[in-house]
């Protein structure tokens, strides 16, 4: 799967550097229109993160994925600051078929498992990874477990699904952290979704050709014109 991703910050579609709020990149004032170009190209699912909800600790802009559901018909993943239930609850009547924990997934599991339960094909655990240490908070805190650890913790939670963002090459057109890539897809069953770095079609090539790697989120290099929708989906 090629996912393009909308990031959100202050109501606009764009893309950080490193997470970091001051490197901002603004490419759309219309998140949803953004998405609306994705889905015209081909996307059959897109990637939504609330950059404003990660680092608040509470979505801000839930509707904004609800519309892009409505407006676009693709799979509509959102993260970003969902830390209990009754977000999950919000977000699911709004039409959102995906959520991505990260922060919730390893800081605090009990309510988590009893969700994923619940609905498996709901969730994905996110997993954003710093010097092998996942970063939690809007990737402002740093984890007691090791990348590894947090995986198979992802695993036994019950999550079908995981992205995997290296934090050093986010938002950078610096290519994936292949070699960490492989060796997540080597030890877990769960579908690996790679993230971060993307800057050409040879990474996504090379992604491709990873045993247990079953899609890409791809940002600044689809916004940037470094390579085009429609040739990822070729490949």
């Amino acid at each position: 799967m090629i996912i393009p991703a909308v990031d959100i910050k202050d109501g606009e579609c764009v893309r950080l550097v490193h997470g970091d709020p001051l490197k901002k990149t603004v490419y759309s004032k219309d998140p949803v229109e953004a998405a609306k170009g994705w889905a015209k190209k081909g996307a059959k699912r897109i990637h939504v993160v609330d950059l404003d909800g990660a680092f608040g600790g509470k979505p801000k802009y839930l509707k904004i994925a609800g519309e892009i559901k409505k407006a676009t018909g693709c799979i509509v993943e959102f993260g970003g600051g969902i830390r209990d239930m009754k977000t999950v609850d919000e977000a699911f009547a709004l039409g959102i078929d995906k959520l991505v924990l990260g922060t919730a997934a390893v800081e605090n599991s009990d309510w988590v498992k009893v969700a994923v339960s619940k609905k498996p094909d709901g969730f994905i655990a996110g997993i954003d990874s710093l010097h092998n240490v996942p970063a939690t908070a809007g990737w402002k805190k740093g984890s007691e477990l090791t990348t590894e650890e947090a995986v198979a913790k992802m695993e036994t939670l019950g999550f079908k699904e995981i992205i995997f963002t290296d934090i050093l090459r986010d938002g950078t057109l610096e290519g994936p952290n292949l070699e960490s890539i492989k060796a997540i897809a080597a030890k877990t069953k769960m579908k690996l979704i790679a993230s971060g770095g993307v800057s050409k079609i040879e990474d996504i090539k090379a992604l491709k050709a990873i045993k247990g790697v079953t899609g890409v989120i791809v940002g600044k290099a689809l916004y940037d014109g470094r390579v085009t929708l429609e040739e990822c989906l070729k490949i």
